[in-house]
């Protein structure tokens, strides 16, 4: 019963906050040129559905990551990823990659650009390169930026494919590649499923990957050593 209780909640509260968060977002975002306090509001919607979902994130590794710039690689398994990031990365000013048809919701969509998220275009790789020149901006500007090199969500929670075009960005900005992996979203929300149960997630944040004098010819080795990383926690989170 507690569970769709928690549910009900939290459908009326994204039915209700949606509109209130874009058009929040984009009135802070106009009045204040470096947008911090528009991702406050960003963290703060995802904190409460954090907590309407009975969902606690415990996070590991962040004592070695200091204050910065950087571009995180996560794994992806769920919508969940999503607010466990924000909570997680929340001294980060971080900004997500995010499919361009997401923009055009409206309220969300307009909240989420307000916030300087990066549209990405999937099916056009002109598209998907100006993309990335946008990351790079958005990084010399002070932001952090999560990509998911899977580009989707695992259906088993086993990592999929990378898509490297994403490891050109801490090449070409010069800043560290940090991997994050988490652990645990599936279970709180498969993908293809609308409900939430509520548990525990662990995140793991590796240390960062230094890419200072590297060139955009070292793209694969980056993703090898992002992608070792990952395997060897989530090979562990199986075993426990």
């Amino acid at each position: 019963m507690e569970v769709f209780f928690r549910n009900f909640l939290l459908l009326i509260f994204v039915l209700l906050s949606v509109p209130l968060f874009g058009l929040g977002a984009i009135l802070i975002a106009l009045l204040e040129k470096k947008k911090v306090w528009a991702h406050k509001v960003a963290w703060l919607w995802c904190r409460i559905v954090l907590f309407l979902s009975g969902v606690k994130v415990e996070a590991e590794g962040l004592e070695s990551l200091p204050p910065g710039r950087y571009v995180f690689f996560a794994n992806h398994q769920s919508q969940m990823d999503i607010p466990v990031l924000e909570e997680t990365l929340k001294d980060y000013e971080i900004r997500f990659l995010a499919k361009k048809s997401l923009f055009k919701i409206p309220f969300f969509g307009w909240g989420i650009a307000a916030l300087g998220y990066i549209p990405v275009e999937r099916k056009d790789p002109r598209e998907g390169l100006r993309s990335l020149l946008s990351c790079a901006e958005k990084i010399k500007a002070g932001y952090s930026v999560v990509v998911f090199p899977e580009g989707t969500r695992s259906p088993d929670g086993r990592l999929l494919s990378f898509k490297t075009a994403g490891f050109l960005l801490p090449l070409k900005a010069q800043v560290p590649a940090v991997p994050v992996v988490i652990i645990g979203t599936r279970e709180v929300l498969p993908k293809g499923s609308l409900f939430v149960r509520p548990g525990k997630v662990r995140v793991v944040v590796g240390a960062p990957i230094p890419t200072q004098g590297l060139t955009k010819s070292h793209k694969e080795q980056l993703a090898r050593e992002v992608r070792a990383f990952m395997e060897r926690v989530l090979s562990q989170g199986h075993e426990e």
